[in-house]
């Protein structure tokens, strides 16, 4: 049992440490990033979802974006799920408020290593579509948790990794190295927060962001 205890907490404090460690390498300012998951069950098989978000910059006193994704979510099986969505996203540019329509298409693979500390990998495959700027981007993100219990309640450490591929570019545009901790409430409600290293490939260097991330999730 003791070994167990140690395990859990020597994964937890390597997820924290590495998202500490990356926010040496950040160049431009600190930003926060707020989401916010609904979830409402239609079947046993598919969901309808919700997410809104908001971005501040300039040390997170200033939003510049604002985006909401909609659409219905669909459970193949405990290792397979797909999502198409539609979001609508405004975004500040050049004191201008720049509005876009994109399409989402999301496939999610899940495994659960159970001879392996029950580490969960959740792969999502995204192909973004955008309408206004007939722009085509690939993105893939790659998750690891381990989720144990305190009491009534479960928390889970993660970490993420997502490169996005612009194919009008023929190049890799932006990459997000995350790490934090999702503390569940409910098995209805819970809440994540955590650190994103944010690298974008700008003309000619790429440039860094330390931001902070939050999500609140609830299913109805």
């Amino acid at each position: 049992m003791k070994n167990k205890v140690r395990i859990r907490v020597a994964v937890l404090a390597l997820l924290i440490f590495l998202g500490f460690l990356q926010s040496a390498f950040a160049s431009r300012d600190w930003e926060y990033w707020s989401y916010e998951t609904y979830t409402v069950p239609i079947t046993k098989t598919v969901d309808y979802v919700v997410v809104t978000e908001w971005r501040f910059k300039n040390d997170m006193d200033y939003n510049y974006l604002f985006k909401v994704e909609t659409g219905p979510y669909f459970k193949i099986n405990k290792y397979l799920d797909i999502a198409p969505y539609y979001a609508y996203q405004e975004k500040q540019s050049q004191n201008m408020w720049d509005r876009s329509d994109l399409a989402y298409f999301d496939t999610t693979g899940k495994i659960t290593l159970e001879n392996f500390f029950d580490i969960k990998i959740s792969n999502r495959f995204r192909y973004e579509y955008n309408f206004d700027k007939a722009k085509t981007v690939l993105r893939n993100s790659l998750k690891l948790s381990r989720g144990f219990k305190i009491g009534k309640h479960e928390i889970a450490p993660y970490f993420n990794e997502e490169p996005f591929y612009d194919c009008k570019l023929n190049r890799i545009t932006e990459h997000r190295t995350s790490s934090g901790i999702t503390y569940s409430f409910t098995k209805n409600i819970s809440f994540s927060i955590g650190y994103m290293l944010n690298s974008k490939k700008g003309s000619p260097k790429w440039t860094y962001a330390n931001v902070l991330v939050s999500n609140l999730s609830i299913r109805f």
